[in-house]
């Protein structure tokens, strides 16, 4: 089936991202389905379902280390399915724009009530480092400087992407002291912290976290100096689908890393855009419904298993 030009303008949109987080492009993604119905030319039901079906596997592939990407579009299509049964194509086409708006509504719902339980972990005099940009983390240190207006943040540069300043320019905004480092120093400011925060752009099937490169090291680091390690994330990022270590990381240009010419050409040069965090270096996740310990992330990916299987 052919696809509208500007529905793939879209998806490559998503596809060649480097500022938004997990979260944001899972919600961008469900809007270009919902773009998709509002403007298809399908002349029937079938063909209406059809083009959801192939927009949506175009979106589901684009991210692949992005769990919720896959997994807001999979969930749309398969109520699309299923309602069709009983729908005409007029009918099919406004529940598909009304569900894309409930699903779209149901995850910033989940980023507000993080935001809630994320911030009861955060006390008066908290000096917090954070790494990749997340808007779930924003969203938790936000709240936490509405209540004690000492928190400071401590945000790296954040890979070649440098996603890091997108998070410093939105807190400094808020008006919350932050402090800007490149990622080679984070060892040596890591111990002035209290608490490490970060997002995740999926947790897997064996509980390990996929987010930005660096995030494992900082991980490391923390555990190391003794400092809690939280991860603010929604419950559309679990994916009992894929291990840590089946999972496509990403790579992006590599001139973000060395120019052009700078190097031999023999020399070969990676830029992968995120790393794999082992659960047992995490202190716990925090999701829309609560803290999670490592042992409850288990517990709730083998539950998720069972259910897609």
């Amino acid at each position: 089936m052919s696809i509208n030009p500007e529905i793939i303008s879209l998806i490559e949109e998503i596809r060649n991202d480097k500022v938004h987080g997990a979260s944001q492009l899972a919600r961008q993604a469900v809007e270009v389905l919902k773009i998709t119905a509002e403007r298809s030319q399908a002349d029937n039901l079938n063909e209406f379902q059809l083009e959801q079906r192939e927009v949506g596997e175009r979106l589901m592939s684009a991210r692949p280390a992005m769990a919720p990407v896959f997994n807001i579009v999979a969930r749309l299509l398969k109520a699309i399915s299923q309602k069709s049964v009983e729908m005409d194509l007029p009918s099919i086409r406004r529940f598909t724009i009304s569900r894309a708006d409930e699903v779209i509504g149901e995850s910033l719902q989940a980023i507000a009530q993080i935001a809630q339980y994320g911030s009861e972990l955060i006390i008066e005099g908290d000096r917090i480092m954070t790494h990749s940009y997340s808007s779930t983390v924003v969203a938790v240190l936000k709240e936490a400087f509405t209540k004690y207006r000492d928190v400071e943040v401590i945000t790296t540069l954040s890979g070649p992407g440098r996603t890091g300043e997108r998070i410093a320019q939105e807190l400094e905004y808020y008006g919350m002291p932050v402090t800007f480092i490149d990622d080679t120093a984070m060892g040596l400011y890591l111990l002035t912290v209290s608490k490490v925060v970060v997002g995740a752009d999926r947790v897997c099937a064996d509980g390990k976290v996929i987010n930005g490169i660096g995030t494992y090291q900082l991980a490391l680091a923390a555990k190391m100096a003794g400092i809690p390690f939280y991860v603010f994330c929604e419950t559309l990022k679990f994916d009992p689908r894929l291990k840590g270590d089946e999972v496509d990381l990403e790579e992006k240009d590599t001139s973000e890393v060395v120019g052009l010419g700078r190097l031999p050409p023999k020399v070969r040069v990676r830029n992968p855009y995120f790393d794999i965090t082992p659960l047992e270096l995490v202190t716990g996740i925090v999701t829309e419904n609560g803290l999670l310990t490592p042992e409850k992330v288990i517990n709730y990916m083998e539950k998720q298993s069972d259910d897609y299987g």
